[in-house]
């Protein structure tokens, strides 16, 4: 199957899974890694004070680095449509020199400056599919993006990623991202 054929039957998973995604779709004419943002598909626009964003543009694009999902697209469930955007791109063109996959971290100190509450992001896997490509299958994947503070980040560099979901849940925040909130109060951890 070609690419775009998978990335069909990939989107219209997701569209049942995530969605139903907000119309109309509204696509950038300027590919995101010649600068421009990735397009980028949402759920709840306007309607909530969240908003789910995916990705369009990583699922068939060649030069993706493809880790333990396989092809994947990125998701983000945020109160900030331009943190989104902006996130989601610099992750976006990172993808295609650096393999990301659920559970790793990532420092956007330099890409947010220091005065940005949140100063890093953890990937989890959202879902894994497996889609037909005769003569076999293809797997694919949607890794979800949540923003964290710059303690959160150490956090899970030092106990893994899955301590700090199991913290961020606690505090209510998990799957979210809150863009103006300050860090959790981690002290209180089997780990701490």
């Amino acid at each position: 199957m070609k690419v775009s054929n998978l990335a069909k039957a990939f989107f219209r998973e997701l569209d049942q899974r995530v969605g139903p995604f907000d119309r109309p779709i509204q696509f950038r004419v300027f590919p995101f890694d010649a600068g421009g943002a990735l397009n980028l598909l949402t759920v709840g626009a306007g309607r909530k004070e969240f908003v789910t964003y995916v990705s369009w543009d990583l699922f068939g694009h060649p030069r993706q680095k493809r880790g333990k999902l396989g092809r994947y697209e990125l998701l983000v469930v945020c109160d900030d449509e331009n943190w989104a955007i902006e996130t989601l791109t610099n992750i976006g063109r990172q993808s295609l020199q650096t393999v990301f996959n659920p559970g790793d971290t990532l420092d956007i100190g330099p890409w947010v400056g220091p005065s940005s509450p949140l100063q890093g992001v953890i990937f989890e896997q959202v879902l894994k599919l497996e889609l037909d490509d005769p003569p076999g299958k293809v797997s694919c994947g949607l890794l979800g993006c949540i923003g964290i503070t710059r303690s959160e980040l150490e956090f899970a560099i030092r106990f893994g990623v899955e301590a700090l979901v199991e913290q961020l849940k606690g505090a209510g925040i998990y799957p979210r991202t809150m863009t103006r909130r300050g860090s959790i109060d981690l002290r209180h951890t089997q780990h701490g």
